[in-house]
Order: structure tokens, then sequence, then C-alpha cells
């Protein structure tokens, strides 16, 4: 063992532990299991509750080991010793004392659960540290549960296999009211499913006393067991329809509430009259509801005729997005009662020249199936080939004398085509564009004409439209060829970039220099009461534009029901960004687009920190979107803000002078109040400095095991402020109150609208 750390704790000596962070990390890493276990010895003295000299040695020793282990590396070298201590922990009483502190061996245990679960990514450390954390829910401690419950829902992601055997006593403490922990259930629920099945009426039962982020857990932990046990769901329907009113829960309940109907759709029969008033209260779930009514809607001939009706009023409403996933349900029906779309004929009619592919070939089903029923059931269908340039076959079963719905459907390369025709015996039409047909053997007139299909005899199309505006043949568009191919490949992407970093909602381009260059824009997406970016963005100018233009196509794809083309509007104007840029290397945007996806999210990662990014937005686990800090801890906000604005003074200590090695600290009295910060030697100083808010670029707070010392420094223009207050509390609260100052100070009387993110995806 080192020889200061041995004076230290054999002796107690209290005076040369501040010596101890002078010493190298590379000069004690070898010996601190051994120091930690002369600690554990220290700290299970039958005294040294009553000893404050012993726990202050104790406890800058243990600052000193974990400060040692995180810059050298070496967890995994002394995780044993550390969980070791750990585990001494629960041999004492961490009950808070009657002033409400914490006793000493419950900040040990604090100190250590801090050190280890920064390396909740090394599995071997997790293996070791996750049984022995468990057991601190049960302890009687509060903040050491929840302390333990943040750890572990961080830890969940990658070890969620070692999690789940401890689901037990994770859902004891759930139901003892540590709601907290409930976020990590969806993780470790596939390893380890009986427990939470049997235990899912006390879930749902809780489920109103779970704030935001904890109910929004339990609910997508809801919708796995949907997808394995539906019917343990079945008895808690009402419950469940009570989260409907809220926009953050709604979207999770209605995707649980398919995949219950998809098995056993009776139970909802009771609560169309709900889903219906939730689609007309929040238009965007409308196309999660019609899922459930198409499903609903096939039980019997009258639920048939009711959810039809409903479908079909919905049709003039919404936008193209949702017109294919509304006319796929009306066809669900209409393949189990033929009959049912007869009298909406003329309203779903109207879509069939929809700039929608799938919605025109939706419609042109159900006018089959609906034709099918007044020949009796015999087949009448449109077949197609997705070959190029030609068809393969085209089956027609409406007799000279029927009635049948007007048009039929020429699809080549998988588009579809609406025209008047009528087709007998005879000869194939061409179908081809003029540049693939044939040099001889061709006739045209004004209405009629026929020519020979390559490889196709038999058949007649006789058009009596021929009107050059109006082709039957169309190119397939390559980015919407694309898209249908890696659907859902896509979609398991995009789901693990936003894990790691968040997507722009918007770009726009500058020009510098004769250079162009794009800056991408975030916003805060769950945009609460005191959000601090849901009316303006956070800018970043970027040198990879390439890669983030290719990030928010994807993730455009990845939110549409259906492939995306070069025609959809918020892919036009990304485009227009794109080819805005003149690169160098090429400005092909569908080459881009089409090509592999993006590997170099670290890039994209280091520009994002460069700019103190990842100092106000932060990953919300349990929804899976980025947000600014106030809209991910709301309490937070309550004691910082007066009137709207950021409000906070006090003594903080200053680290200044001229040369780096000789600075000290240095006390003042720093007052920040709306867009000023203040300085002074003390609070009755008249002579007072200033630093506009404005010109502050980032706050960044510096953290540590038990904050000895606890800083944040603020960055403004070309210089840096290194400042200490007296305690963590105040320390956050400064930092906090100038997250706040500083974004409200970029564009106080410039409110940006909050428009839907499809339409704002790029901006020229």
């Amino acid at each position: 063992m080192h020889t200061l750390f041995a004076q230290v704790l054999d002796e107690r000596d209290l005076s040369k532990a501040g010596d101890l962070f002078s010493v190298d990390d590379k000069a004690i890493v070898n010996d601190l299991s051994d120091v930690l276990t002369k600690i554990q010895e220290v700290s299970s003295a039958s005294d040294y509750l009553e000893n404050d000299n012993d726990q202050s040695v104790v406890e800058i020793s243990i600052t000193r080991v974990t400060s040692a282990i995180r810059e050298t590396h070496s967890i995994e070298r002394h995780t044993e010793a550390l969980i070791s201590l750990l585990e001494s922990c629960l041999d004492h009483d961490l009950k808070p004392s009657a002033r409400d502190e914490d006793t000493p061996h419950a900040k040990i245990a604090s100190d250590v659960l801090s050190s280890v679960f920064l390396n909740y990514n090394k599995p071997s450390v997790m293996r070791l540290a996750i049984p022995i954390a468990v057991r601190f829910l049960q302890a009687g401690n509060k903040e050491l549960s929840r302390n333990v419950s943040s750890y572990l829902s961080l830890t969940a992601i990658d070890n969620a296999e070692v999690l789940a055997v401890h689901i037990i006593p994770i859902l004891r403490s759930i139901e003892a009211g540590n709601h907290a922990l409930a976020r990590v259930l969806p993780q470790i629920y596939k390893e380890n499913r009986q427990p939470i099945n049997d235990s899912v009426t006390e879930l749902v039962g809780i489920l109103t006393d779970c704030d935001v982020a904890e109910g929004s857990s339990l609910l997508q932990l809801f919708g796995l067991v949907a997808k394995c046990e539906p019917s343990l769901l079945e008895p808690h329907i009402s419950e469940l329809c009570n989260h409907l009113t809220s926009t953050a829960t709604s979207p999770t309940v209605l995707q649980t509430f398919i995949e219950m109907a998809n098995v056993n759709a009776q139970p909802f029969i009771s609560h169309v009259a709900k889903l219906k008033k939730n689609a007309a209260e929040h238009p965007s779930n409308m196309t999660l509801v019609a899922q459930v009514i198409g499903v609903v809607g096939k039980l019997s001939e009258i639920q048939g005729i009711s959810c039809m009706d409903y479908l079909t009023k919905q049709l003039p409403n919404v936008d193209i997005t949702t017109l294919p996933i509304i006319l796929r349900e009306i066809k669900t029906i209409a393949e189990k009662y033929h009959s049912l779309p007869g009298k909406h004929l003329d309203e779903i009619g109207k879509h069939s020249t929809s700039t929608s592919s799938s919605a025109r070939i939706l419609v042109q089903q159900i006018k089959d199936l609906y034709a099918k029923s007044l020949m009796g059931d015999k087949d009448v269908k449109s077949a197609w080939s997705q070959t190029e340039g030609t068809i393969t076959v085209i089956t027609v079963g409406n007799p000279p004398n029927s009635t049948l719905p007007n048009g039929t459907v020429t699809v080549t390369n998988g588009r579809q085509f609406m025209n008047n025709n009528t087709i007998s015996a005879g000869r194939a039409t061409d179908v081809r564009p003029k540049h693939d047909r044939p040099l001889s053997g061709t006739t045209l007139s004004s209405t009629h004409s026929e020519k020979t299909v390559s490889g196709i005899s038999g058949i007649t199309v006789t058009s009596n439209n021929t009107s050059a505006s109006n082709p039957v043949y169309q190119r397939k568009d390559t980015v919407q060829h694309f898209c249908e191919k890696h659907f859902d490949k896509i979609k398991r992407y995009i789901e693990h970039v936003t894990m790691r970093m968040p997507l722009p909602v918007r770009c726009t381009v500058e020009e510098h220099k004769h250079k162009r260059r794009i800056k991408v824009h975030f916003m805060c997406t769950l945009r609460g009461d005191q959000c601090l970016y849901s009316r303006h963005s956070f800018p970043v100018k970027t040198k990879q534009s390439k890669t983030w233009i290719h990030l928010m196509f994807l993730a455009l794809q990845a939110k549409a029901p259906a492939a995306l083309s070069q025609q959809e509007p918020s892919v036009a104007s990304l485009r227009a960004t794109f080819e805005s840029l003149k690169l160098d290397c090429g400005n092909n945007f569908v080459r881009l687009v089409t090509s592999s996806f993006p590997k170099d999210h670290d890039l994209l990662r280091q520009e994002l920190s460069s700019v103190r990014f990842f100092d106000v937005f932060t990953f919300n686990a349990a929804r899976r979107h980025w947000a600014c800090f106030l809209c991910n801890n709301p309490e937070k906000a309550v004691g910082l803000l007066q009137d709207g604005h950021p409000v906070i003074e006090g003594q903080l200590k200053e680290k200044k002078g001229r040369w780096k090695f000789f600075r000290r600290w240095k006390t003042r009295y720093f007052t920040l109040s709306g867009a000023q910060m203040t300085y002074s030697l003390s609070k009755s100083d008249t002579r007072r400095e200033t630093l506009p808010v404005s010109k502050i670029q980032s706050v960044k707070a510096i953290k540590s095991a038990r904050n000895i010392p606890k800083a944040f420094e603020i960055f403004a223009n070309d210089q840096k402020f290194l400042l200490k207050p007296k305690d963590r509390k105040h320390a956050e609260q400064w930092v906090q109150c100038l997250h706040i100052a500083v974004a409200r100070s970029q564009h106080p009387d410039r409110p940006e609208p909050v428009l839907e993110e499809e339409t704002r995806v790029s901006r020229l």
C-alpha cells in the first residue's frame, strides 16, 4: 500500500488526507484493492459511528480511490474489493437520522454505487454489482433506493439477463411505492416473463399513481405483455382507456389494444365509442384507432356495417399518410363481408387518383371485392407483374351484362394506373412506353389502339382514353423501391440510432466564404410547461452535412406508414437542401439515400458534444425520446423560476490566477436575474461586474463521486469561469438556472411556430 494511504488509514491522520489528491494515479493504481480492504476494516469498527475523524478519513479516501479507478480505467481489477465494501454496508443501519441525514455507511454505499455503475456497459462488473445493489432496495433508505433505481434503469439496457434473475425483489419494491423502478421492467420482460405476468393486476393498479415517465414504462410493458399473453390485460381495458386522454400515453395504449384485438377483439366492442372519441380529440391517433376498429368490424356483419360507416366518414378528413391505413382497414372488413362497401363506393372511388400508390391499389382491391359479391363470389381481380415494362397476366371475371365498378387496373413495375378500359378476347394492347415498343406492328388512332404485348396473346384491351396526358406506364421511383425493400430494417436502424443521439427536426443552409454548409436544428420532444426548447431550436453547425441529411431521410421513412417516394413534399424539400450544397464529391441525392446506412455516429456525437449539447439534452430511456433536462425532470423547475425567469443568488468561490498552477479559490457574491449575471466582493458591495447571459455559450457541471470539490464551468466567448458553491444542492440549482437563462436568452421575443416534424424537416 502506498505510504501516504497507509499513514492516513492506519493513523486516521485527517491532516494528511487532503494530500492524497496530489499523488499521481499511476503510483497508487496497484494498491487500490488493498486500500479498499483497509477502508472496510476502518468503517466496520465498533466506534466508527461516533468518530467524526474516522468518517472524514474514510470519505476522503473513498473519493480518492474512486477517482483513481475512473481515471485509470481499472474498475475490473478492483471490482471485487469495491463490491465487498458495498456489501459490508448492508450489515449496518442505513435508515436516515431524525434530521433526515444519511448515516455514514449510507454515504459509503452511495459513493461506491456511483463509482461502480458508471461502468454499466461492462458485463463482468455488473454480474458482481447487480445482486448486491438490488438488496439496497429494501434497506429502508428512500434516497439510496431511488439512486439504485436510476442505476438499475441504466443497467437494464445492456444487462437485462443479469437483472431478470432478481425480478421478484424488484416487483416488490415497485408495489411498495418505488415506482421509478418500473422503468427496468420493459427491458427485462423477455428474459423472465412469468413473474411479471403474475403481477399484471397489481401493476395496472399502481398506474394512476405514477408520473408520466413511470406510467409510460408500465404501458410499454403492457404492450409487451399483449404480444405474449394478451388475455391477461382483457379485464383491465377500462382502466387502460383512462390513459387515452394524455397525448404522452395514448399511442402506447392504442398499440397495446391493437395487439390484443388481433387475438380477441370481442372485449373491445363496448369500448369502440371511447376509441372514436379519442380519435376525434386527438387526430394523430386516427391510424391506431382505425386498426382496432377494423379488427372489431370483422366480428360480425352488424359490427362490420358500423365500423365501415365510421371509417368511410374519415376518408375526406385524413392526410396522405393516413389514407392508406384507413383504406386497408376498410379492405379488411370487405374481405369478410364483400357487399358492405357497396353504398360507400362513391366516397371510396374519389381516392382512385390519389398521389399515394398504396391508396390507389387499395381502392381497386376494395372495388374488386364488391364486384365479387355481385358475381356470386367469382374471382374478379387485376393481377400484375413487377417486371419493368411488361404485363404478365390480367385476369378478368366480369360478364358482359354485369354491373361493375368502372375501370380496370393495369400495373407495371408495382404501380397501379386507372383507365376506363374494357377487355375482350383478342390480342393484348402494348402498354409499354414508346421507347420500349417494337418498331413494327404498331398503329394508333384517337379512339382505339391495339398492339401485341411481348409474350402474351389472347387478350385485347380497348381504350376510350388514349390521351398522352394520361399514361398507363410510369417507371418506378428508385427511392420508393429502396424504402419498400428495407422498410423494417430502416425502422430498426432509426430506433437504434435514437438511443445514441437525437435526430434533427429541420436543417437550414448557410453560405460563408463561398462555401455552403447546413445547420441542423434540434427541439425538445416532450415540450412541457417549462420546456427550454419548445418554441425555438438548438442549432448546430455541422461539417457532416451528407450524414445528417441521410439520417433525416431515414428518420422520415421510419415514421411513415408506407414507403416514401421522391415526390413526397418532405423528401423533395430535403433533396432541394442537399442539392443546394453543391458538394465537390457529388450531388446525387438518390445515390445518397439509397446507400448503406451511416455508421460514423461518433463523429456526429463529437459535434454535438463540442457545442455542449448533452449538457442540456438527455435521453429519456422510459419514453425513448431526447428532451431538455426540465422536461425530463419537471419537478426541478419548482423554486428555480420567478415569473417564468430564473433567479438565484449567493456566494460562489471562483478559481482565478494568472498562472494555472497558482490559481486559488476566491469568494465572490453572484446574482443571476433574468438576462444578467452580476458579481461583487460581497452582497453589500455596490461595485458590481456584469456578465450578460447572452454571451454565455454553455455551462458544464464538474461531477465527482462525493463532490470534493463540486464545481461548474461557464464558457463565455474566450473566457472560462470555474465556480464552486458550498454544497451539491446549490451547485445543481446554479447549473439548472444558468441552463434555463441561456436557453431563453437565445430567442427571447421570437418564438418559432410548433409544427409537425415531417413538415419542418428541411428549410432552405
